[in-house]
């Protein structure tokens, strides 16, 4: 009985000392395992090294910004005449028409700008407006391109100027008569006045 105690804590003993747990014995360490040498490459086995090609194509040099021409294009004065005309900004169109007409003695759009310079004359404001110079771009119109497309509608609006006149001329004419008739009217009438007998007082 003695002997298999004694077996027991031997058998105790050696299980303690083996995980570490005996006091009075250092614990054992467990080392990383150390990587094996690699064996250095023989010049035999370096790969070549590799050559660059006898000409190498240059990059191209960046780009530059084009210099800024000291040129200044004249505006388009026809399409701005045209913009404002179609806006009904009559008083702008007529100072582009006329810059436009002035500046291209020989452009291919001459008549459409006559044409609608006439036609803003006519159709500006109070202060912009004027018949008469309407009036002579529409004559201009026709005797500078007698072919034009626009020469019907220019003298189709110079014909109803002619008969607007004429009326304002007859109006005047008959306003002329009423005013004589009216003042013959007031002397005769004064006329009756004074020859009438005064009454006498009483």
């Amino acid at each position: 009985m003695l002997l298999k105690r004694k077996l027991l804590l031997l058998l105790l003993l050696v299980l303690l000392v083996s995980w570490g747990c005996f006091p009075g014995k250092k614990t054992a360490t467990v080392k990383a395992p150390t990587p094996e040498p690699v064996p250095a490459a023989t010049p035999e086995a370096a790969p070549s090294a590799v050559t660059p090609p006898a000409a190498i194509p240059s990059l191209p040099a960046p780009l530059e910004s084009a210099p800024l021409s000291k040129t200044i294009t004249a505006p388009n004065y026809l399409e701005l005449g045209e913009m404002n005309f179609q806006l009904g900004n009559y008083p702008q169109a007529i100072k582009a028409y006329e810059a436009y007409l002035s500046g291209n003695p020989k452009g291919k759009n001459r008549d459409l700008a006559l044409f609608h310079l006439g036609l803003s004359r006519a159709l500006a404001g109070d202060s912009n407006r004027d018949m008469r110079q309407a009036e002579a771009a529409f004559r201009r119109l026709i005797s500078e391109f007698p072919t034009t497309q626009y020469r019907n509608q220019a003298e189709f609006i110079l014909g109803l100027q002619v008969q607007i006149d004429k009326l304002k001329a007859d109006l005047k004419e008959r306003e002329d008569k009423i005013k004589k008739l009216s003042d013959e009217l007031q002397a005769l009438k004064d006329i009756d006045l004074q020859r009438r007998p005064s009454r006498p007082k009483e």
